[in-house]
């Protein structure tokens, strides 16, 4: 094994915790995974993990490793992956990140359809709603909603993200049905953390805007859990129609205020800015981009 392999061989450890695991994936023998590791430790003059009998975890000297060669081991493996042909099938790892609500409603299908066409691929799929930092935590990359903050990553808009303001028949007929986005601040409305300013909620007409401080009891962070919440009585929910549309179909809520547009929000692929970008990452965007209707 050369000193690049041992080094990604170290960083799957890192990665998954186990010896055994990772080298399954590099396709040897733990015990041989394990007399490289003890090698590149020989090679590096320092120990780089700390071995029990149930799990192993980074030395500090592991943890400023890794942080070192992440980065150089992601672009080398676009460089390799740039240098192949172009026309050959894709194959090795995807890694993708997406919020959680979206990845399990909206992105199981595109993905399915996608390994389906290329078996040569495999999807490690990371469900989260923080901000994840692609190059540091090693991902592909990630489907993000709204709006973007500067950064050097590689923003591919895929559709708009569709709002709208739900409540249930039985929480308008006990307090009634706003006419106007100035009444919702004397209702209960569903606070959603996941929001970048989860109580300010904005809305334009024509030429009209309006911006509308709210507050309500139940504070959660989710759009389906808003969407439960409000289809429970708990209140008027604010969030994406992928969301809701289930059950404005089955009338669990019904939407108010349809005259008042909620603030637009974006789709997007994000991916770091290598030149040598991996062909199956190049092809998954390209795919999620004719996966999705103008609005989702």
């Amino acid at each position: 094994m050369d000193r690049i392999d041992a080094l990604r061989l170290f960083a799957a450890v890192a990665e998954l915790g186990s010896f055994t695991k990772a080298a399954a994936r590099e396709d040897m023998t733990p015990g041989a995974a394990s007399k490289q590791i003890t090698a590149l430790e020989g090679r590096m003059q320092a120990r780089l993990l700390e071995r029990t009998t149930r799990s192993v975890r980074l030395t500090d000297a592991g943890s400023a490793l890794l942080e070192r060669i992440r980065p150089w081991l992601a672009e080398y493996e676009s460089l390799e992956s740039g240098l192949a042909d172009d026309n050959s099938a894709p194959a090795g790892l995807l890694r993708i990140s997406a919020p959680v609500d979206f990845g399990a409603r909206r992105l199981m299908g595109p993905i399915a359809e996608f390994m389906a066409k290329w078996p040569g691929v495999e999807v490690r799929m990371s469900l989260a709603d923080r901000m994840v930092d692609l190059v540091d935590e090693g991902f592909d990359l990630a489907v993000r909603i709204g709006q973007l903050s500067d950064s050097t990553l590689i923003a591919k808009r895929l559709a708009g993200a569709c709002m709208t303001v739900v409540a249930s028949p039985a929480y308008l007929k006990m307090a009634g049905t706003p006419s106007g986005p100035d009444e919702l601040a004397r209702h209960d409305c569903i606070v959603d953390r996941n929001k970048p300013a989860p109580q300010q909620w904005i809305f334009t007409k024509g030429n009209e805007r309006a911006e509308v401080r709210i507050g309500g009891r139940l504070t959660l962070n989710g759009a389906t859990a808003a969407i439960e919440a409000a289809a429970h009585g708990a209140g008027i929910a604010c969030s994406p129609m992928w969301a809701a549309l289930e059950a404005l179909e089955t009338g669990r809520v019904v939407r108010i205020l349809p005259d008042w547009e909620p603030e637009h929000r974006d789709l997007w692929a994000v991916y770091p800015s290598s030149r040598y970008l991996a062909r199956r990452v190049r092809l998954f965007v390209d795919h999620l981009a004719t996966s999705f209707d103008e609005r989702v």
